[in-house]
């Protein structure tokens, strides 16, 4: 792999996260005037089981969408700008179309719907989350009519356009809640919708012109969607199954004690945040790279991309489980309790958010398996680990509410589901790229465990030690923090390992070692 591969790979993940940790701190700013204004109340937890429809069938559609079509742009360009500009046109057209018709119908169906995602909630509840289903349909058609631009801007890796657009939505709805919040829950409907629009104008703006040509459909249309199709509807289907899994969450926490499905909410969401800030940032910027490697059959390359991208995975994981483990109830304090946001909410959030953290790992690797096969359109496998997901997720969320309770039964049933997944995932990854033939060495694993131990111990000495003085644990919090990062950080940026100093530099500009 050539270093001009990496050295791409390494500023486009860069250039992402800085946009995601700027999208990420709005997203904390919305969530804390969530908290403000709702705390876990049940008006907020019928607004969550509303949008979750819409929302997952929007982002799996969208994410299928932009995932079947990023290796066929890389193959569709090397035949000529022709065909390229012409299944463009064809391809945008029939989605706008696709997308307005599922819209139409799902908006139709809003009061069964509802029906049947908050079967849990009393009848006049039912009737607002009705209300709330039938505005938040739109997002299908401005998130999906939207996903042929996203993909050709991935493709072109023109992340700047792509990622920068991002940040209209929690600026709409930071707004639309501060402005109209009286409102209530609908202005959150509102503030979503303004803000989605908005994301799709701003990339319809940096794709005008030669990139994204507009106009009718011109023939043949056929060859180029049915090559589309054959890679899209696996993605689809096993898409559908492991972002159900979020869905499935959350109806099923409507059995639980009110306030279970807006804490284990907000703890997903903190517990998201790492990994969009950073594993899913790498695996976009190298989506593209690997698309490229897998249509010229560089095998070689692929390989030493993926234990890179492990390598990172465990990086991030690790550091962020431990500090998550040890700070979870400071961290939901500090981000989540103002207003109506009170101690038992807390307490509630923090503990579902360990369980989460735990499976981190899982998590990012995840992630980074489901690029790799993309990029090689091993779609159908994909699909068939996906439908095996859905099942175990399903059986452990049963298994552990009715033995534990409580909203983190349901974060304990995503990790150990998502450690049987990886599992599965490397079995396959190997028959299908043989990455155990060329192992990475274990040298830069081990450093990073040890970096994680030696800031995990340090962090809580600092913490216990600041306590004993008499500081209460929340003050405590942001010096014991700062050594932790200092001594994660500071420890892995003094090693002269290459591959610990690029995944360094995916993140941190001065972390580049050059090969």
């Amino acid at each position: 792999m050539s270093q001009e591969v990496m050295d791409g790979i390494r500023r486009s993940t860069l250039l992402i996260v800085g946009l995601t940790l700027l999208d990420k701190i709005l997203a904390l700013c919305k969530e804390m005037l969530f908290a403000y204004r709702f705390g876990i109340s049940r008006e907020l937890d019928v607004f969550n089981v509303a949008y979750a429809f819409p929302a997952i069938l929007a982002m799996l559609l969208g994410q299928a969408v932009i995932a079947a079509l990023v290796p066929l742009y890389v193959s569709w360009r090397e035949r000529g700008p022709g065909e390229l500009s012409r299944n463009l046109t064809n391809l945008g057209t029939a989605a706008m179309l696709f997308f307005l018709a599922l819209t139409l119908v799902c908006a139709a169906w809003s009061t069964p719907i509802m029906a049947v995602i908050g079967y849990g909630f009393p009848e006049g509840e039912k009737a607002l989350g009705d209300s709330l289903v039938r505005l938040l349909v739109w997002l299908i058609f401005l998130e999906g009519g939207a996903a042929v631009m996203a993909g050709v801007l991935q493709a072109e890796k023109s992340f700047l356009a792509l990622y920068g657009a991002q940040l209209c939505i929690n600026l709409a709805i930071i707004g639309t809640l501060a402005f109209f919040g009286d409102m209530g829950v609908h202005a959150l409907a509102v503030g979503f919708l303004a803000g989605t629009a908005a994301k799709a104008a701003v990339m319809a703006v940096a794709l005008r012109g030669p990139h994204f040509p507009l106009g009718p459909p011109r023939r043949p249309a056929a060859p180029a969607l049915r090559e589309f199709v054959l890679l899209a509807w696996p993605l689809v289907v096993g898409g559908l199954v492991v972002n159900s899994n979020i869905l499935v969450d959350q109806v099923m926490s409507t059995e639980l004690p009110p306030g279970s499905v807006s804490a284990l909410r907000y703890a997903y969401r903190i517990n998201d945040l790492p990994l969009q800030l950073f594993v899913m940032a790498a695996a976009r910027a190298i989506f593209p790279y690997v698309s490229e490697q897998a249509q010229a059959r560089d095998t070689d390359g692929m390989r030493r991309v993926f234990w890179r991208g492990v390598l990172f995975s465990c990086m991030v994981s690790a550091g962020m489980t431990a500090f998550v483990l040890l700070f979870s109830t400071e961290i939901v304090t500090v981000l989540l309790m103002r207003g109506a946001f009170g101690d038992r909410a807390v307490a509630s959030t923090a503990l579902t958010l360990s369980w989460y953290a735990a499976g981190m790992i899982f998590a990012a690797y995840a992630v980074l398996n489901g690029v790799f096969f993309t990029a090689m359109r091993k779609n159908v496998t994909l699909m068939a680990v996906g439908v095996v997901t859905m099942v175990c997720n399903a059986a452990f969320n049963l298994w552990f509410i009715r033995t534990i309770g409580g909203p983190e039964a349901v974060a304990m049933s995503t990790t150990v589901t998502m450690a049987l997944t990886c599992a599965i995932f490397l079995a396959i990854i190997q028959r299908a790229l043989g990455v155990f033939h060329d192992p990475p060495r274990l040298w830069p694993f081990l450093q990073v465990a040890g970096a994680t131990l030696v800031a995990a111990g340090l962090a809580y000495a600092a913490k216990a030690g600041l306590t004993g003085l008499g500081l209460s644990a929340l003050w405590a919090f942001p010096a014991a923090a700062l050594v932790f990062g200092a001594a994660f950080v500071g420890g892995l940026s003094l090693s002269r390992d290459t591959d610990i100093g690029w995944c360094l530099g995916m993140v941190l500009p001065w972390g580049r070692t050059r090969e």
